[in-house]
This record gives structure tokens, sequence and C-alpha cells, in this order.
């Protein structure tokens, strides 16, 4: 920040979520405190319909939402898995390009969670290819993603 005390709002934050249509929430990161018995449950479908949204913002822009889904002509859209070639051609086609258009792509500071999507081999490479070593924040990479931190980023409030 001595250096450059603009670096902070050029960081990248991103993360995906995992939506249900039906109203229920995703408390994967939630702590509940309360009165009540914690260990009671209330019974639901075992599998909800639900969209994966990814998106990632600076102190200045946000790229997306965008949605990881495929259209089907019998069941119309269909959520689809985050895996590494889906998170690669997120980037190629939709983040990167984003970036060169804003003429920001040799200021961003990429940051992405530890999620095994986002650190396969192909997507590092690709990472590190476009940002260059010093401007990633991800696990396995020189700025790693703390060890069993929580995903606790901008992006999920």
């Amino acid at each position: 920040m001595e250096q450059d005390p603009t670096w902070v709002f050029n960081i990248m934050w991103t993360d995906e979520a995992h939506c249900s249509l039906h109203s229920d929430v995703n408390n994967h990161n939630c702590r509940i405190w309360a009165t009540f018995n914690p260990r009671e449950y209330t019974q639901k479908p075992l599998h909800s319909p639900k969209v994966t949204a990814w998106c990632g913002f600076t102190g200045s822009f946000i790229i997306g939402p965008f949605f990881f889904e495929t259209q089907c002509p019998v069941n119309g859209w269909i959520t689809e898995t985050v895996n590494p070639q889906r998170y690669l051609t997120l980037l190629r086609e939709t983040v990167v390009p984003c970036l060169i258009q804003r003429g920001q792509i040799s200021n961003i500071t990429f940051m992405q969670n530890g999620a095994t999507s986002h650190t396969a081999n192909l997507v590092k490479a690709f990472l590190i290819q476009t940002f260059g070593k010093d401007r990633i924040v991800s696990r396995r990479c020189r700025y790693p993603w703390p060890t069993r931190s929580p995903d606790l980023t901008p992006a999920d409030f």
C-alpha cells in the first residue's frame, strides 16, 4: 500500500454460489445462534432446483453475474457443475475479454478461493499466462489462499 495506494482497489474479488430457486437459504457460511434446539430439522426435497452464479468485482466495476447452465431442448435450462474446463471457459470467454475491454488487464490482481476447479493445472497455467505469478491470490500460487480459511470474501456479502 505504501508503494501503490490504489492497489486494494485493483483486486478482483471473485466467487460463485449455488442458489436455490425455491427460496431456500444456502447456509454453508451461516452460523446460527438460537435459544431453541439447533438440531431440529425441517424436511426438504432432496434435490431442489438450483442455479450456480459467478461474479467478480473490483472497487470500480462488476463482471457478471455469469450462470453455469446449459439449454436442453427437452427440459429447458439445466444447472451445470463448476469443473475446471467450464471455469476456464468462463475466464477465457468472459472475464479476460471484459478486463481487456476496460483496459484493466495489466492492473488487476485476480483473487479466487481454493476450490478444486479454480486450482486445476490448466486453470492455473492460464491465470499465470494472463496475470503473471505476482497478481494471483489462490491456493497453490505465490500468494496462497489461506489454508482452512472460511470462504468469507466481499463477494459473499
